[in-house]
């Protein structure tokens, strides 16, 4: 999350409105590269500061090697569903039968709980890669695996969500086995209890959120903000999140939020949104703690 602030940092070079030197940035940004799997993106910086004819340090051609390999083992690994997951057709005709969830699709012979994993694992793995664009459009296919029928809800207005989960209250906390899961809007229409069953889903959200920010999808990013913060408090107010850890999720959503409400497409909707945070008790503790 460094790259865009040494973006903006480039960006005030080019206007001279920063003393800063370009070739510091560079330097800075390579550093930030090295231990990360965007290997091409770092070998184009270290060439921009030692010369387009420079020759590439070993280490970082090994490094290049294996990111590569562990990229297509893991493409192989899940490439019938990846494949399935972008056909649209298919994917149309098992949410018709229902099937469209990892206990449909594992029922139906589809796939493995394994293989989604793997494709999860990949999803991951793209965003370390820096290809932001799939591991969100696999990140997405991934949670409607786990949305109630399939398809994931994003709900921006924060009233007709609270109304929501106010209906939804009793149905999410005290589950009937027998009936249909109840989805949270505020949180694209996942179960709340099975987000506190699945810690797995937390880390999810937070690369989707990280996925919106990058892009620059500023209302989606809102959205994903939302989704991760809602998560948040309910595993805290269900003990799932011991205090301490709470805290430090607590911290970061902080932190990620100045990326979301602090932008140029910033409307004063936004600032009333980070002031609800910031002055929000539980997120007064965290900045005072």
């Amino acid at each position: 999350m460094m790259f865009p602030l040494l973006e903006f940092i480039d960006s005030a070079i080019a206007e001279n409105k920063t003393s800063y030197n370009s070739q510091d940035v560079a330097a800075a940004r390579l550093s930030l590269l090295r231990p990360t799997h965007m290997v091409d993106y770092a070998m184009d910086i270290y060439r921009e500061l030692n010369g387009e004819d420079a020759d590439v340090p070993a280490e970082m051609e090994e490094q290049k090697t294996k990111v590569y390999d562990k990229l297509e083992e893991l493409r192989e690994g899940c490439k019938e569903f990846d494949e399935l997951s972008n056909n649209a057709n298919e994917r149309a005709k098992l949410m018709e039968a229902n099937q469209w969830s990892i206990e449909g699709l594992i029922a139906a012979n589809v796939t493995t709980l394994e293989v989604i994993d793997l494709y999860r694992q990949l999803a991951k793995f793209n965003y370390d890669c820096g290809d932001y664009q799939t591991s969100r459009d696999m990140l997405n296919v991934y949670l409607s695996l786990h949305a109630v029928g399939g398809t994931l809800v994003s709900k921006d207005d924060k009233k007709e969500e609270e109304d929501n989960r106010y209906k939804h209250k009793d149905a999410e906390e005290t589950p009937d086995e027998s009936g249909p899961a109840v989805g949270n809007p505020a949180l694209y229409n996942l179960p709340t209890s099975l987000l506190r069953s699945e810690p797995k889903l937390l880390e999810v959200l937070w690369g989707k959120l990280s996925c919106e920010i990058l892009l620059g999808q500023w209302p989606d990013a809102r959205v994903a903000l939302r989704a991760v913060q809602t998560t948040i408090e309910d595993l805290a107010e269900q003990k799932v999140l011991k205090p301490l850890e709470a805290l430090h999720q607590r911290t970061w959503v902080l932190h990620w939020s100045l990326f979301v409400y602090l932008n140029p497409q910033c409307q004063n909707s936004d600032m009333d949104g980070l002031l609800d945070l910031f002055l929000g008790e539980k997120y007064l503790q965290a900045i005072s703690t």
